[in-house]
C-alpha cells in the first residue's frame, strides 16, 4: 500500500488575480475596517468644523449685543472735604467778656499773641487781691465739633542771678482758677478748677474744657493770684520776682 502525504484540514488560501485584488489590509485592520476608519475619521472633521461655525456665530451675537455703564459722583455736588469745611480755633487779644462783642478774630498759631494789658498784673502780693484775664475762644469751623484743653505755662527768659531766683520763688506762689462761660460777668459758681499751679516742668496740668459746638465759642476766665509760701522766707524770697505765663489751648475736631 502507497503511503500518502500528510493533508492539511485547512484548504489553501485562493490566489489573487490581479494587483490590488485580495492583497493584505493594512496592519491591524482587514479590507472591510479601512474604511469604516475613513468615515469616522471624515465624522469627526464634520463636528469640528461645525463647532467652529457655531462658535463664530455666538462670536457675532456677543459682539452686537446691547451696552450700558454708570458713573457716580461720591459725596454729591461737593466731593470730600473742601477748603470751606476746614478745622480751626480762632482767639481775641481783646478782653472782651462775650464772643459777640469780639471784634477781630485772630489765629495765635503758629507765633503766639498777647492780650492786651491785665490791670494789677504788676502789684499782686502774696495772700493779696486777684486780677482777672479774659480769654475769647472760637471754633471758627461750620462743619466740625471741637474739644477744649488748656494748659499755662511759665514762658520767662533765664535771668541772671539774683533775678533768676526771685522769679523761680515768685513762680512757685503763682496760683490760677479757670472758668468757662458765655458772659465773663457770671462767673460765680463757675470755676471748675481752682489753685492751678506751674509744676517743675514750668506748666500746669492740662485741664479739659467743655467742646465747642461748630461756629460757636466761649470766654475762658483766668483768675490769678498769688499765695503765701510754707515759711516767711519763701515768700519773701519772690519779692520783686516776676513770671510770664501762656496760655495754651489744644482742640480736636469732632464730627
Amino acid at each position: 500500500m502507497t503511503d500518502q502525504p500528510y493533508a492539511s484540514h485547512h484548504p489553501a488560501a485562493p490566489e489573487a488575480d490581479g494587483p490590488g485584488e485580495g492583497a493584505a489590509p493594512g496592519p491591524g485592520l482587514s479590507a472591510a475596517e479601512q474604511p469604516r476608519r475613513r468615515r469616522r475619521r471624515t465624522g469627526r472633521k464634520r463636528a469640528v468644523l461645525a463647532s467652529g461655525t457655531l462658535l463664530g456665530v455666538a462670536a457675532l451675537i456677543t459682539g452686537a449685543a446691547f451696552t450700558d455703564y454708570g458713573l457716580l459722583n461720591l459725596g454729591g455736588s461737593g466731593g470730600f472735604g473742601g477748603a470751606g469745611n476746614g478745622y480751626d480755633l480762632k482767639f481775641s487779644r481783646g478782653q472782651e467778656s462775650r464772643v459777640d462783642a469780639v471784634a477781630s478774630w485772630v489765629e495765635a498759631n503758629p507765633d503766639a499773641e498777647s492780650v492786651a494789658p491785665i490791670e494789677g498784673a504788676d502789684r499782686l502780693v502774696p495772700g493779696g487781691a486777684p486780677v482777672y484775664v479774659n480769654l475769647p475762644v472760637l471754633n471758627a469751623s461750620p462743619t466740625f465739633d471741637s474739644s477744649l484743653e488748656l494748659t499755662f505755662e511759665d514762658v520767662s527768659e533765664t535771668a541772671s542771678e539774683p533775678q533768676q531766683s526771685k522769679n523761680a520763688a515768685y513762680a512757685r506762689l503763682l496760683r490760677i482758677d479757670v472758668a468757662q462761660v458765655d458772659d465773663a460777668a457770671a462767673t460765680a459758681g463757675a470755676w471748675t478748677s481752682t489753685a492751678l499751679s506751674l509744676g517743675q516742668d514750668g506748666k500746669t496740668p492740662r485741664l479739659n474744657l467743655n467742646d465747642l459746638a461748630p461756629e460757636a465759642g466761649s470766654i475762658v476766665v483766668a483768675r490769678v493770684y498769688l499765695v503765701d509760701g510754707p515759711t516767711q522766707g519763701e515768700t519773701n524770697a519772690a519779692n520783686g520776682g516776676g513770671v510770664e505765663v501762656q496760655a495754651r489751648f489744644d482742640g480736636s475736631s469732632r464730627s
